[in-house]
């Protein structure tokens, strides 16, 4: 991190081999009503084509930031306090930033390739020894979904035997947790995952459980305690 510049992201070097992230954290919860008020007006006013630019106008209309409120805040707190590498944008995915070859600042989608976060990124696991990354998002309250999504694309980004005991510890704390369903996670942890090497896997939070005054920190702090003692019994977890 060069703290001369704007980068479009933060940085905290950790002491153990863990990165900590929150592609989709950085937002406004209130955004979601504009994107409500905007789709109904291109539903209802087709004039809207000769007013302003229509492109202009439909892409922000396919976001909707509101479900993954808090979850910048929990990277940053849990990374903090176990000592773990954290890299946190400081843009929304929505956002256009003038200079970077890319539609917009969605760093979960694979035209984030060049962004300076990916970079960064890339160079953290490639110098920095990193074993393991972790992207915190956060999911809708559909009352089919379990509390807690771990994403690894069938297995192909975290080890099978990483996410059992993640699910392991989730469930003992009276969460529902689900594997690859509803999301079986983006271009990021498509991109860095390399178990055994690099273990890269998305935690996906319900939104009923982040909420002022929450403790699901405190639950996510837990979690990544149980994967630095796997990496420790697997002979890869080293600190500084």
């Amino acid at each position: 991190m060069d703290l001369n510049i704007i980068e479009g992201f933060i940085e905290i070097e950790g002491r153990y081999p863990i990165l900590v992230t929150a592609l989709h954290g950085f937002g406004s919860d209130g955004y979601r009503h504009v994107v409500r008020a905007l789709r109904s007006c291109l539903r209802a006013c087709g004039c809207v084509k000769t007013l302003y630019s229509y492109d202009k106008l439909v892409a922000p209309s396919m976001y909707h930031s509101a479900v993954d409120v808090y979850t910048w805040e929990i990277a940053y707190k849990v990374a903090t306090a176990e000592e773990l590498w954290c890299i946190l944008p400081t843009l929304s995915k929505i956002d256009r930033v003038e200079g970077i070859d890319a539609q917009d600042y969605n760093l979960n989608k694979r035209y984030a390739y060049s962004t300076p976060f990916w970079r960064r990124v890339r160079e953290v696991v490639e110098r920095g020894g990193i074993r393991a990354i972790v992207d915190i998002h956060g999911m809708k309250n559909v009352r089919r979904w379990a509390d807690i999504c771990i994403s690894s694309r069938g297995y192909t980004t975290a080890s099978r035997e990483l996410v059992g005991v993640i699910v392991e510890y989730f469930r003992e704390r009276g969460l529902s947790v689900a594997v690859d369903h509803p999301f079986a996670g983006g271009a990021f942890i498509a991109e860095f995952g390399r178990p055994p090497s690099v273990e890269a896997l998305a935690l996906e939070i319900k939104r009923n459980l982040r909420f002022h005054r929450s403790r699901v920190p405190e639950i996510l702090r837990g979690a990544m305690k149980v994967m630095k003692q796997y990496l420790a019994q697997d002979g890869r977890e080293t600190s500084k």
